[in-house]
């Protein structure tokens, strides 16, 4: 019996065809270009936003304490005080009478008046003497004086007001309204010379005081007294020199051994001042007042600029030197600006942003002048959305 073989159409299948593998590895190929290429176009996308603020100022008006020996919430420093005299005299030069003696004070008659004593009692009066003539013009001495018993003692007087109409002749008595009743009579005075408010009748040359040169002397040695405070204070304070220093004169006294329009070749002048010295680091002042001026910003705000450009001043409101601390007031004038820090202007705000509507939310906050936003690609419209491919620039 033999075999027979049938042949059939079925049989194993076929591989599949290559072009499927191709579509497959090229799809793939697509797919994976685009997610580079997304990734690349996302992390190449950056945004520059320049802010540029308002200047809003800010005032300060605050005081702190200076001591040796700071306690909490004082600034350490040192107060000394002392007094200081110069005196200098000067030569007086010759002044034609056709150049006016200003008095510096509103111009009193003036002369000498011959003290009469007739009592058996020696007779002291002291400066500021009463003298009333009959018609009730009032003069007073100038300088004390001790009339000896049953004799006579000569004085400068003055007018007690300024005014032509107390010019006086000599030979006019004049009553002691201060002494006994009874003894008015006994002790009184005589004018000896003019009283007259220094006029110079001739054109001649003549060497008198004028307020001028008085004026000028005091100025140089108040000038001089005070530089002379300022070294010898700082040296009592042993303050470093880099330290900021106030220099108040609390008493000043004035004097001169000649009157305006006293004849006189020379004249000796004085002046005497108090000064009271605060000495403190400017560094630690200024941290202060920096502190202060932050407490005062609304929220989101900061100083602009540095603290040197702060406009400080400082003023002394009392001092106590016994116990080395002193009062400064202190005046301060800045700048404050909306800071970058601000929840206002944070990026998380912006994100993925068209860059027009940042631009006008951006603009319409209160403390902003003009937003600009700058991006790259600059085919891009949009902000990027990662944050760190943000740049916020404050000007």
């Amino acid at each position: 019996m033999g075999i027979k073989l049938v042949s059939s159409s079925g049989g194993f299948p076929q591989p599949a065809s290559s072009r499927l593998f191709r579509n497959i590895a090229v799809t793939f190929v697509l797919i994976t270009v685009a997610v580079i290429g997304v990734a690349l176009w996302t992390s190449s996308v950056r945004a520059k936003i320049m802010v540029k603020v308002k200047r809003v100022p800010v005032n300060l008006d605050t005081a702190v304490e200076i001591a040796s020996v700071p306690a909490t919430g004082q600034i350490k420093g040192r107060v000394v005080s002392g007094s200081f005299v110069e005196s200098k005299e000067y030569p007086i030069e010759a002044t034609t009478a056709t150049a006016p003696i200003v008095p510096a004070e509103p111009a009193k008659t003036t002369g000498r008046v011959r003290i009469v004593n007739k009592n058996s009692k020696e007779q002291p009066l002291v400066a500021t003497t009463r003298l009333l003539a009959s018609d009730g013009r009032l003069y007073r001495l100038t300088k004390g004086v001790t009339v000896p018993a049953g004799g006579t003692a000569e004085v400068e007087a003055a007018s007690d007001k300024p005014g032509k109409e107390f010019e006086l002749q000599t030979g006019v008595k004049l009553t002691i309204p201060g002494l006994w009743e009874q003894l008015q009579s006994l002790i009184y005075a005589e004018t000896v010379t003019v009283f007259s408010m220094g006029e110079q009748k001739d054109g001649g040359p003549r060497k008198f005081l004028t307020a001028d040169a008085l004026a000028r002397a005091q100025t140089e040695l108040y000038g001089t007294a005070l530089d002379k405070a300022k070294q010898s204070l700082a040296v009592e304070a042993g303050a470093p020199s880099d330290w900021e220093a106030i220099y108040v004169v609390t008493a000043s006294n004035k004097q001169s051994n000649t009157a305006v329009g006293q004849d006189a070749d020379k004249f000796l002048a004085q002046v005497k001042v108090n000064v009271t010295a605060v000495y403190f680091p400017k560094e630690d002042v200024a941290a202060f007042v920096r502190d202060r001026l932050k407490d005062k910003l609304p929220e989101g705000y900061s100083l602009s600029g540095q603290d040197g450009q702060l406009d400080v001043s400082f003023r002394l409101e009392n001092a106590d030197t016994a116990k080395s601390v002193a009062r400064l007031a202190i005046s301060a004038e800045g700048q404050s600006q909306l800071s970058k820090n601000s929840t206002a202007l944070k990026k998380d705000l912006i994100v993925g942003l068209p860059s027009d509507e940042v631009i006008r939310k951006w603009s319409a906050l209160d403390g902003i002048d003009q937003v600009d936003v700058e991006l790259q690609p600059r085919w891009v419209h949009r902000l990027p959305s990662m944050k760190d491919k943000i740049d916020v620039i404050v000007e």
